[in-house]
């Protein structure tokens, strides 16, 4: 099976976007008449109208790549830098060679 028609009644992720892919969890159903009917007046494809089947999605998740980073995480590290770099430049001489200023 390459097109299935997925449903979902719900609020969607913030992050998704129209044509971006996305991971769906829920369950393979048999279409209704009443579903058919519903299909048939909006922009679907051929191959999932004409199918046996639906993906009734009980929960839609954005995916993203490993680079991406909420916006209050991102702003949260860039707060931190600047806090780091108003105390002294960040890390000491002492850390940077690997000794514990206290013991010595």
């Amino acid at each position: 099976m390459t097109d299935i028609l997925v449903r979902y009644k719900g609020s969607l992720p913030d992050l998704f976007r129209e044509g971006h892919s996305v991971v769906v969890e829920g369950f393979v159903k048999p279409f209704t008449e009443e579903i058919r009917k519903e299909i048939s007046t909006k922009s679907i494809s051929e191959k999932a109208r004409t199918g046996e089947c639906y993906f009734a999605a009980t929960e839609v998740l954005a995916k993203h790549d490993e680079k991406y980073m909420p916006g209050e995480v991102a702003a949260a590290i860039e707060k931190n830098k600047k806090k780091l770099e108003e105390a002294g430049g960040g890390v000491g001489e002492d850390a940077k060679d690997g000794k514990d200023a206290k013991t010595e």
